[in-house]
């Protein structure tokens, strides 16, 4: 009868040991990490960020407004928070910025028509508005044709 046996000494494979060096990261790919993270837009005071927000994650609505029940106070609100939004835009070089806010405002009017709720935002979004509107007059009579 053959015995079988086991030898003590454990068999030592070689680790396999890579060299890697990240590249360094250039100012465009931080500027681009940057501009997906939109510090400057979750800093707006309209804007509404999701529970235990994070760094990567888009707001959960652009457009979260309290008005004041005065109709002039909201419109030079409206005007503020445009301005606000034109600067943020610049900053994080998100030229959707407008786009997504107008989007949650129709999506905003839609709710509060849904549920037959009566709302006083018009002024804010009035103020908004006219701001954006005299923004981009304003840059379209300083280019040249």
């Amino acid at each position: 009868m053959a015995v079988k046996s086991r030898s003590n000494t454990s068999r030592v494979t070689p680790f396999l040991r890579l060299a890697y060096s990240a590249p360094a990261l250039q100012d465009s790919t931080i500027e681009e990490i940057r501009r997906v993270m939109l510090p400057a837009t979750k800093a707006l005071p309209f804007v509404k960020l999701r529970a235990k927000n994070q760094p990567m994650w888009r707001p959960e609505s652009s457009w979260h407004v309290k008005p004041t029940g005065k109709r002039a106070t909201d419109v030079r609100l409206g005007r503020k928070y445009a301005c606000e939004a034109i600067a943020a835009m610049k900053a994080d070089r998100n030229s959707h910025l407008i786009a997504h806010i107008i989007q949650d405002i129709i999506r905003d009017v839609a709710d509060r028509d849904r549920k037959k709720a009566r709302g006083r935002h018009g002024p804010i979004v009035l103020g908004f508005l006219l701001a954006i509107s005299e923004a981009i007059a304003a840059d379209v009579g300083t280019r040249n044709p």
